[in-house]
């Protein structure tokens, strides 16, 4: 951010050049049109970090919540449609499939706050 302001006051400053003949038309468009570019390329990726650091953010938030649902469930003697209900957002069931002689079929299951977990097979 501090790169934009500074080429925001080399631009203003090579303006006022080429204003007062201290440099040609074609320099100062040339360099105008550089500076202008870096200065586009640096905004970009000043946006797509702020959206990476939110989307960090709100998965930590999400985190942070998901794992005080455990702890306040950590001595669960029976599973009630209460507790599902807080620790799950959906269930997909899969078309079965015999592989290997074997029937299996694929479940997955979306947690509130997280989203689904890959287990190692």
């Amino acid at each position: 951010q501090t790169r934009i302001a500074d080429i925001d006051k080399i631009i203003r400053k090579l303006y006022e050049d080429n204003v007062m003949g201290k440099i040609p038309e074609e320099r100062f468009y040339k360099m105008s049109a550089e500076y202008e570019a870096e200065q586009k390329t640096l905004e970009e990726r000043i946006t797509k970090l702020k959206h990476t650091i939110d989307t960090a953010n709100e998965q930590s938030i999400n985190t942070d919540r998901f794992l005080a649902l455990v702890k306040k469930y950590t001595e669960i003697t029976e599973l009630d449609a209460e507790i599902i209900r807080e620790f799950i957002d959906k269930i997909i069931v899969f078309k079965a499939e015999k592989v290997d002689g074997r029937r299996t079929q694929r479940i997955q299951i979306f947690y509130n706050c997280i989203g689904t977990i890959d287990l190692p097979k």
